[in-house]
């Protein structure tokens, strides 16, 4: 009896001594075959990515951006995040994910010749376009970001004086550039174009094309000391597009007082 219980003893022995030998070679193969991938985990490409949500048709700032090791690296990714700022976002890119060429404009203005980016137009304010050339617009010095001052020149007549005589007044202040010249171009530093546009509220917008018609415009280019803020809330005076109730001789009259020479 005591050699049949040494004989069990050393058979569960080696039963144990196979299971843990087997456990083992499992282990280690899975640990070889895994290899590649754990390697891969820690190489690849710092490739461009978005730092936080970029929403389509916005122009990219380096902070929306981050470098990150992917692997394998996205076709048309970037590994440089200056070669990303400053272009438009074709899509909303969301957070983390690559930034690739086919999501991007190759111009912050530009997604197409048809599709372009917002302009920065506060809630409750509208975008005009207006004529400029070398004498009405400070010679071309005039660029995105400035502000201008405008002054209009008119004939009284317009307003019923008998007889007329020219007039001048300054009409706006701190008139706020977004663009410069038409959407297609890309000019870089002063240049003689042929519209700047503004942002006004809807109401002066119809101020703006009645003495478009009526007078002669030139422009101010005022010190970037003098800059008034953005505006990002509707004006308390013409709060919405609805606002506007139509102008003529007599608003214009009133608010500027050109008979009054």
């Amino acid at each position: 009896m005591a050699t049949d219980g040494g004989r069990s003893r050393r058979g569960r022995a080696y039963i144990i001594g196979g299971t843990i030998l087997a456990v083992a070679a499992f282990l280690a193969a899975a640990g070889v075959a895994s290899f590649p991938y754990l390697f891969q985990s820690q190489s690849g490409t710092n490739v461009v990515v978005a730092r936080n949500e970029i929403t389509a048709r916005t122009k990219i700032q380096a902070g929306d951006l981050t470098l990150r090791v992917i692997n394998p690296a996205p076709p048309e990714s970037f590994t440089n995040i200056s070669a990303v700022a400053g272009k438009g976002a074709r899509v909303d890119i969301p957070a983390g994910a690559a930034v690739t060429a086919n999501l991007i404009a190759t111009s912050s203005d530009l997604l197409s010749s048809t599709d372009i980016t917002y302009l920065p137009i506060p809630s409750g304010y509208v975008a005009v376009t207006i004529p400029t050339n070398e004498q009405l617009g400070v010679g071309g010095y005039v660029q995105v970001g400035d502000r201008i001052a405008v002054l209009a020149s008119i004939n009284t007549s317009a307003f019923g004086a008998n007889p007329g005589q020219v007039a001048v007044r300054t009409v706006f202040k701190d008139l706020y550039v977004v663009r410069v010249g038409p959407a297609t171009s890309e000019a870089s530093g002063p240049t003689v174009t042929s519209s700047l546009t503004v942002i006004v509220t809807a109401c002066d917008s119809e101020f703006i094309d009645w003495l478009l018609t009526n007078a002669q415009l030139k422009y101010e280019l005022e010190s970037f000391h003098d800059y008034s803020t953005t505006p990002t809330t509707p004006d308390s005076q013409c709060p919405k597009l609805t606002s506007a109730a139509g102008v003529g001789p007599k608003q214009v009259d009133a608010r500027w007082h050109f008979s009054a020479s």
